[in-house]
């Protein structure tokens, strides 16, 4: 029960992540204000896996590959968690 619930918010999280990620290309104003609130959850994460992961320059755009990683590591540390929660068989 405690594994579904914590695999349940690590899922949450993760919609979260792609979401937020979807509102940085919407230009709307409600877009703007929840990626305003969301960032507080998700920047200091993305900033940080920034500073080690170069973007990658296509023309005169860069392609941050910061919320692929966050992602990944989501899901690792999801998967990890979540199995020291289940009991052996």
């Amino acid at each position: 029960m405690l594994a579904r619930g914590v695999h349940f918010l690590f899922t949450v999280y993760e919609l979260g992540l792609v979401v937020y990620v979807v509102s940085g290309w919407i230009l709307h104003p409600a877009a703007s204000r929840f990626r305003q609130m969301a960032g507080r959850g998700y920047e200091p994460l993305l900033a940080r896996i920034r500073s080690f992961v170069p973007g990658i320059r296509v023309g005169l755009s860069v392609i941050d590959l910061s919320p692929v990683v966050l992602f990944l590591g989501i899901a690792v540390v999801k998967g990890l968690v979540v199995s020291l929660l289940v009991p052996p068989f």
